[in-house]
């Protein structure tokens, strides 16, 4: 029997903060809005009708997680990366490697305040080779 699950697209993805605040500080500073918050959790926009939440009662680390500390890595997808990555370096938000690019597709990643890894990625990538941001 064949599915009829026909995906169209991420509608939410969250993770754990041991400090929500600083968090929610740090996502804000790039651009998210805050659509809903208390002392627990805070909703943020991701665009195109999805969300991004953050929860309180997580654990913090002050490098890069490893997979077993964070098991799923969340892509947000930009219309082009150049202008987000600059627009972020300014904001003294590094990324971590250069943008890559496979499959359609480009992406680079970043560490945020807890050490979650995330990517921004853009469906740019025919022909495009691997570049360190301007």
């Amino acid at each position: 029997m064949a599915s009829i699950f026909e995906p169209l697209g991420i509608a939410w993805a969250g993770l754990f903060a041991g400090s929500l605040p600083t968090l929610t500080a740090f996502y804000k500073n790039l651009g998210f809005q805050v659509l809903a918050a208390d002392d627990n959790y805070c909703l943020m926009d991701a665009g195109s009708g999805s969300h991004f939440e953050i929860w309180s009662k997580g654990a913090a680390r002050s490098m890069r997680k490893t997979p077993s500390e964070q098991s799923v890595l969340v892509g947000f997808r930009v219309a082009r990366l150049e202008p987000v990555v600059s627009d972020w370096m300014e904001r003294v938000v590094m990324p971590i490697g250069a943008i890559e690019s496979d499959g359609g597709t480009r992406w680079i990643h970043y560490v945020d305040p807890e050490g979650n890894r995330f990517e921004l990625k853009d469906l740019r990538g025919e022909g495009q080779e691997s570049q360190r941001p301007a």
